[in-house]
């Protein structure tokens, strides 16, 4: 319509001859095929105009529009500047005239918009669209005239490759863009999503290749190789060197302000959580190395990672329960210092993941990690997201959250991490978090062929889980394969078998309560020990159960009272029981039931009120104990483990 005079009156020739209709002021075909066809007979070159011309104009109209439509307007204004772009197609040219200064106002426009499409929906695919736009409206020379403009356009785009798994594009366009980057802390943007994108797509040597590599050019080089004895002697040193500092100093703490020493922070800071588990030598030298940098040159945002993962490894390596959890709270202190929600999932993971459960009520934790999770997805860290989900399941299974409530968590969460069933592609953690959800039905007593039919059946999933072992030899992914058999036996009431996986697990790890799972294998192993003890008398079964017990009485004593108590109290009833003390272990029991129900723990209220209502039937109280076996029943119920439920009525 360019040049056209008249427009009002050609519009109403339109109108007669029936292929528009007007409405006051407004005009609109009369069918759709009418206006997809008229579309398709204008010329590429005079359409793709046309939509400039509509937007240019809409946006020029903009100061005049009313406020609670400007949003809108814009949109729909962008949406036609976006199809003016030349669509690459063969034939005639459709190749739009646009002064570098437009080409930069679009390619702005598109750039806040495929950010607002994040901040405010995370929708990836929406906003790889503008910035993928934007980067077609970018002027001839824009590297030299514009390049806070083209770079923020071409980082926004990698990170939303990232996210979609387009690892391949990510990888070309990362190493493209680093050939632009004009200065260090730019190229260290880049070399984290490269990092991240390795890690995700389970390239582990070459991840940690690249962050040596990155490391040995900013002049702090990680060894190529560690062996436990000297982590031990480096943790110890930074013990030493870091316990003397409370929350008061952390928060007047002088700040980081050379550039290298922040950049050297933000690629150990990349490293993704995983690596706690898959390389944890590797993963404690990492967060040595953090913290020596920020108490040598001051604290970053990352300084609060590097805190929350040393008191992780003190708490593992140097079984320093009271100086993890120390280090752990400097480095919540830290990250409230600066506040960067991007973050958040690295610190607050070890920390109430793990840390925190030591002294602190475990359903509390469960909703610091609930809390972070929920800003980590806002502030896009999905990386750390998948794991994340995957404690804090795990910690609500062992805190005594509703089954039913739970399965419907870990099935989503199996969801979100399958991405094509067909060709078996799974994300990371895929394999661990849906052995948890077998996990969960065993308890249910749900038979597996639905989550079978869904995802891959429970068979496939152990299978997996042995080839990843195999050929990365993470013991961390071995030793939940063992925690999913141990839970699954001692359902089963397999009570041998159970303590073989046990075993297994323990033999993995490092012998002590310093994650979710190991309360579970504790406590569960302690009483079948002593069940053993008394009904088989095979040797060594009493002394498993009292090393059992005197953990959980450890932890009782010096760290949780809240945690461990009622469990401590459950295994003390099982070890008089066995050894003939039957008062003692009459007031144990009670003592344990009573500690469960103070501290929300139905699920053990429930083991604890069946294994006394079985003592009771089988010293001669035949009566109290079908009473005390019907509680647990009632309990197991309304936990939610029906399958449990249904075994007590036959102990009746």
């Amino acid at each position: 319509l360019r040049g056209v005079t008249h427009v009002g009156a050609n519009l109403d020739i339109g109108v007669e001859e029936g292929i528009l209709e007007k409405a006051g002021p407004l005009y609109m075909f009369s069918h759709n095929s009418l206006q997809q066809t008229v579309y398709e007979i204008t010329p590429k070159n005079s359409r793709n105009q046309l939509h400039l011309d509509i937007g240019s104009t809409l946006i020029s109209k903009s100061a005049c529009a009313p406020q609670e439509v400007i949003e809108e307007l814009f949109s729909v204004a962008l949406s036609h500047i976006n199809r003016s772009l030349p669509s690459g197609e063969s034939g005639e040219s459709n190749e739009i005239n646009l002064s570098p200064s437009q080409r930069g106002v679009f390619a702005k426009l598109n750039l806040k918009a495929g950010q607002k499409a994040i901040s405010n929906s995370a929708d990836f695919a929406l906003a790889k669209f503008h910035l993928n736009a934007g980067m077609a409206f970018l002027p001839e020379q824009f590297w030299q005239s514009q390049y806070d403009l083209a770079f923020n356009l071409h980082i926004e785009y990698a990170n939303a490759l990232l996210v979609q798994r387009e690892y391949e594009e990510l990888d070309s366009h990362c190493k493209a863009l680093l050939l632009k980057a004009s200065c260090v802390e730019d190229q260290i943007k880049i070399h984290e999503l490269l990092i991240a994108y390795l890690f995700r797509s389970g390239k582990f040597p070459e991840a940690l290749e690249h962050v040596r590599s990155v490391l040995d050019t900013l002049g702090f080089p990680l060894p190529t190789s560690v062996d436990k004895d000297t982590v031990r002697a480096v943790l110890d040193a930074l013990r030493n060197a870091a316990s003397g500092f409370t929350p008061e100093q952390m928060r007047t703490f002088p700040l980081m302000t050379e550039d290298v020493p922040k950049q050297a922070m933000k690629i150990m800071g990349s490293v993704p959580i995983l690596l706690t588990f898959s390389s944890p030598t590797f993963a404690a030298m990492i967060a040595c190395q953090m913290t020596q940098l920020s108490i040598q040159h001051g604290l970053c945002a990352e300084s609060a990672v590097a805190f929350g993962n040393l008191g992780f490894a003190i708490n593992s390596v140097l079984k320093d329960f009271h100086c993890g959890y120390a280090m752990g709270m400097l480095g919540l202190t830290i990250f409230q210092r600066f506040k960067s929600n991007t973050l958040i999932l690295k610190t607050y993971l070890p920390i109430f993941g793990f840390l925190k459960s030591w002294k602190e009520p475990l359903q509390s934790c469960s909703e610091g990690l609930s809390y972070a999770v929920h800003e980590g997805s806002l502030a896009g860290d999905r990386g750390s997201v998948a794991l994340a989900k995957a404690v804090l399941n795990r910690h609500l299974l062992v805190n005594g959250c509703k089954l039913s409530e739970l399965r419907m968590k870990q099935e989503s969460l199996c969801r979100e991490m399958m991405y094509n069933k067909q060709e078996k592609k799974f994300g990371a953690f895929f394999y661990q978090s849906l052995g948890d959800l077998y996990a969960i039905l065993t308890f249910i007593g749900e038979p597996d062929d639905h989550i079978a039919s869904i995802f891959i059946s429970r068979e496939e999933c152990e299978k997996a889980m042995l080839d990843i072992y195999s050929s990365t030899k993470n013991a961390s992914i071995l030793q939940l394969f063992y925690y999913h058999r141990f839970i699954q036996s001692f359902v089963a009431r397999d009570f041998k078998a159970a303590l073989k996986y046990c075993e297994e697990y323990d033999n993995l790890g490092n012998g002590i309560i310093s994650r979710i799972t190991d309360v579970a294998t504790t406590f569960l192993s302690g009483v079948i020990a002593f069940v053993l003890a008394r009904k088989t008398k095979q040797d060594g079964m009493f002394d498993i159960g009292e090393h059992r017990r005197m953990s959980l009485q450890l932890w009782a004593d010096h760290g949780s009272k809240w945690n461990a108590e009622n469990k401590a109290l459950l295994l003390q009833a099982e070890k008089y029981y066995t050894t003939g003390n039957l008062d003692e272990a009459k007031a144990s029991y009670e003592a344990s039931v009573k500690s469960a129900r103070e501290h929300k723990f139905i699920h053990e209220e429930a083991l604890a009120y069946e294994l006394y209502g079985i003592f009771r039937i089988e010293t001669g109280h035949l009566e109290n104990g079908k009473e005390l076996l019907k509680t647990a029943q009632s309990l197991y119920a309304e936990w939610g483990a029906l399958k449990k439920a249904s075994e007590v009525f036959p102990l009746m």
